[in-house]
């Protein structure tokens, strides 16, 4: 890395004789591998590098950004030649920051350096034994849609002319495995996903038989009648719906008025069981780090606490405008990107009651595993949604039959405020957001 450490300083030296002033560079470097089983053979099979060095300045007073894919002196010129352009277009009012660095940050380990040690041959046949067990275990099974494994590996340099010098090592892997399971001319799909960068706590097995089961007991689903109906979510599913308006919580659609939470702050905006955090120190998880896109050390802290709404999400230029501190939540994308906002590992906090618990809680109601259409029949905005769901029924505290081809509907914000139970078995998505399953007083559903 200390190659790289030299190229930035030469480019912030021809920078400063430019007339660049403040100036910051992003740098990051990353391989990634893939592999894809269908039927007992490789499908796609994708082995990658990838490399890039983002430059942001002031040039008369107005910040310009530029980013290159070639890490090499001769892109000097060209990323300083960009940012000029770049700034003396630019006519956005509000005033950018560049952060001078802090004294201290909480140490967050990304990086596990045995799973850089796994061979490829041990992914590609963890993504086979997936797929031969998922078809040993039930002779429903039709088809292994995908069994797939990935895992990448980054580095990053954050950097600045103001005394700001942070690296970052991470690695991460990840699988899921879809299956559809059939009887007669009865189909249905299962799934199951694991994301964690121990290699170890990856089970083929289990993983191909928790999707078969999911596809299997689906099988001869049936609507139920339209209705109110007490829900249960599960918390793929509740984190899902969080994810879809996590945006809300963002300094940046509040002052642009896009947020449902504009003018909330510090009033009652969800049941007195909820609590939603933003925790960059999980262990394990996807969003963790100990500082933001622009270098600021994060920090664990309360978006709601039990209903109350406590702070929205900061980075400095929407801090400097509010008159408040950011909360380390600027993000970047990648070298290429503009400064943003974004959670760490955003999730509900669990509650103490198991998911037995919980469903012996409701009586009678519905469970919902899956709900289509988030992207489509989700307005992100106002919360209102209108989503095709399947589940099972409860009756008397226990699950019973299967129930498809329904749809249930409402607005995110006042589901959130009817939360009855939170459980305990908190789980993430395949990102950074998660959930535990939660109990919501009613909803429509239409069925027959």
């Amino acid at each position: 890395m200390n190659e790289y450490k030299a190229l930035i300083e030469k480019l912030f030296e021809q920078a400063k004789d430019k007339g660049i002033t403040e100036m910051e560079a992003y740098f990051r470097e990353g391989e990634s591998f893939s592999v894809n089983v269908f039927k007992g053979s490789i499908e796609d099979y994708k082995l990658s590098t990838s490399m890039g060095l983002g430059f942001r300045g002031f040039y008369h007073g107005k910040i310009g950004y530029s980013y290159t894919e070639k890490v090499a002196e001769d892109s000097i010129e060209s990323l300083i030649r960009d940012v000029i352009g770049n700034a003396s277009v630019n006519d956005n009012e509000d005033d950018d920051v560049i952060f001078e660095g802090a004294e201290e940050y909480q140490e967050v380990i990304t990086y596990n350096e045995k799973l850089d040690e796994v061979t490829e041959k041990a992914k590609i046949d963890f993504a086979m034994e997936m797929d031969s067990k998922a078809y040993a275990h039930d002779s429903r099974v039709k088809v292994c849609q995908a069994c797939v494994f990935s895992s990448g590996t980054s580095n990053t340099i954050l950097m600045n002319n103001k005394g700001l010098y942070l690296s970052e090592k991470s690695n991460g892997a990840s699988s899921y495995i879809v299956v559809t399971a059939a009887d007669g001319e009865e189909m249905s799909t299962g799934v199951d996903f694991m994301v964690s960068n121990d290699f170890t706590r990856y089970n083929a097995v289990k993983m191909a038989h928790k999707a078969v089961e999911e596809a299997t007991r689906m099988l001869h689903a049936k609507p139920v009648k339209t209705g109110e109906y007490k829900i249960v979510l599960d918390p793929v599913v509740s984190a899902d719906m969080l994810s879809t308006i996590q945006s809300m919580f963002s300094a940046r659609a509040v002052q642009k008025g896009v947020s449902m939470l504009k003018g909330k702050l510090n009033s009652k905006v969800a049941s007195v069981c909820v609590t939603i955090v933003d925790d960059p120190f999980l262990k394990d998880g996807m969003g963790s780090a100990s500082f933001d896109g622009e270098g600021v050390p994060t920090k664990f802290k309360k978006l709601i606490e039990n209903g109350v709404l406590t702070t929205y999400l900061y980075n400095l230029k929407t801090a400097k405008k509010d008159g408040v501190t950011t909360t380390g939540n600027a993000s970047r994308e990648s070298y290429k990107s503009t400064i943003g906002i974004a959670p760490s590992n955003l999730y509900i906090q669990k509650g103490e009651k198991t998911f037995e618990e919980v469903i012996a809680y409701v009586g009678d109601g519905l469970y919902l595993t899956d709900l289509d259409g988030m992207h489509s029949g989700f307005n992100t905005i106002s919360g209102d949604f209108s989503l095709g769901a399947k589940g099972f029924i409860i009756e008397n505290g226990v699950l019973s039959r299967p129930v498809n081809q329904i749809t249930v509907s409402g607005n995110y914000f006042d589901v959130m405020k009817k939360i009855e139970m939170v459980g305990s078995d908190l789980k993430f998505t395949f990102g950074s957001v998660g959930s535990p399953s939660i109990v919501i007083e009613s909803l429509p559903v239409t069925g027959v």
